[in-house]
């Protein structure tokens, strides 16, 4: 199986594999979080990653106009994070 560095360095990675990521930031026990927001006119995606059992760690956040760009953000910096 691929893995998530493998993934995240690739030059165009697809949705289905950015939420395979997604839900292995689940089973570490961390919350992602995709939002939506229609009522925004710029950066209406906004990705973040919170990591509830850890209060040394801080919140990884993103905004843009494509859902990927926050969603690749906030992957690399919670991975690189991990490292």
């Amino acid at each position: 199986m691929i893995t998530i560095p493998e993934i995240l360095a690739k030059a165009n990675p697809t949705m289905e594999e950015l939420i395979y990521c997604l839900e292995m930031v689940k089973e570490s026990g961390d919350v992602a979080v995709i939002k939506f927001d229609g009522e925004r006119t710029e950066n209406a995606y906004t990705v973040f990653i919170s990591f509830p059992n850890r209060k040394d760690k801080g919140l990884l956040r993103s905004d843009d106009d494509e859902l990927k760009k926050p969603l690749i953000k906030v992957l690399k910096g919670y991975f690189e994070g991990m490292e």
